[in-house]
């Protein structure tokens, strides 16, 4: 009986040294991989979204989760894998070797970049930068609400969306939309602007964003190089 305990106990040890033996290899894997950015990977886990409730997502661009970098605590940390919670203006990353979701402490972020779109602090809501010129940079705001679906027979809701466009100038940042509020906003370019405008077929009903981009970069060259 004694023999037996002690070849029981022996084989004990054993299996909780190989299981101690695991989870370090586990966590060394964990510390080799994502080297000194495991601070940025010790968030909350996102509780996420049923599709039994939602019938869509919240997210800017799209669910999955794509390559970028973040400015954290001043320190920069490339090539992770993020996505953006619109409604919750919350920051999400996937841990490398658990593929876990975890939300990023917000006050700490200062700026951050998805796929090839940089997103900036304005006034505590990040937007998105699509143009960054000398003089004038243009921002993408998106919005969403929460809208319960009334026509199915069981509760479900719904992110709607609104988008929004604002120039920064001189340290002010005003809404742009259509062509009157940019010359509104660079009175003394306007004929240059509307010459441009003509020339290059731009609308701003049926494609205001790459309308506004366009004629926002031809304003900064124009401020640059009057």
């Amino acid at each position: 009986m004694i023999l037996k305990r002690i070849f029981l106990l022996a084989i004990g040890c054993m299996l909780f040294g190989t299981a101690k033996a695991q989870h370090q290899a586990l966590f060394d894997e964990y510390l080799r991989e994502v080297g000194d950015r495991s601070e940025l990977f010790i968030g909350k886990m996102e509780p996420g979204y049923s599709s039994a409730a939602y019938k869509n997502h919240p997210y800017w661009f799209e669910e999955d989760f794509l390559r970028g970098e973040v400015m954290y605590k001043g320190l920069l940390y490339r090539d992770v894998l993020l996505r953006y919670d619109v409604f919750l203006q919350q920051l999400v990353v996937k841990t490398p070797v658990k593929q876990s979701n975890v939300n990023v402490p917000m006050h700490e972020v200062e700026n951050f970049t998805m796929g090839e779109t940089a997103f900036t602090a304005h006034e505590g809501e990040f937007m998105a930068v699509l143009y960054d010129g000398s003089q004038v940079r243009l921002l993408e705001r998106m919005r969403i609400n929460l809208k319960e679906d009334t026509e199915q027979t069981k509760v479900q809701y719904e992110f709607k969306r609104q988008m929004n466009f604002f120039v920064l100038h001189d340290g002010k940042m005003t809404e742009v939309g259509k062509m009157r509020s940019v010359l509104k906003q660079f009175p003394e370019l306007e004929k240059e602007l509307k010459r441009y405008a003509k020339m290059n077929r731009l609308n701003f009903r049926e494609n205001r964003k790459s309308s506004l981009m366009s004629i926002l970069k031809y304003v900064d060259e124009l401020l640059v190089n009057p």
